[in-house]
């Protein structure tokens, strides 16, 4: 007769350690934790890919901007001597 009334008991537990255990299950089988990592390193060395690309962009433009300059200048000088010489 005891063991009668743990049946309910029994049977409540069971469902509950099988329902924990296919939840822990379908968490590990479904953890991307890795998979979220190596995206992020993977998005971190695009980035850094793209920095130096805008860094060496950034030089050029400045090389261009002074190279530009120079002539201006000499440019004027020309013209400046070109008005008082003539």
């Amino acid at each position: 007769m005891f063991f009668l009334k743990l049946i309910p008991l029994i049977t409540t537990l069971a469902k509950t350690f099988m329902m924990n255990t296919k939840h822990d299950y379908k968490i590990k089988t479904f953890d991307k934790t890795k998979e979220k990592i190596n995206t992020i390193e993977h998005l971190i060395v695009k980035l850094e890919k793209k920095v130096n690309e805008t860094r060496n962009e950034i030089d050029d433009l400045r090389q261009q901007i002074l190279f530009s300059r120079l002539m201006n200048l000499v440019l004027f000088l020309v013209v400046i001597a070109l008005l008082i010489f003539l």
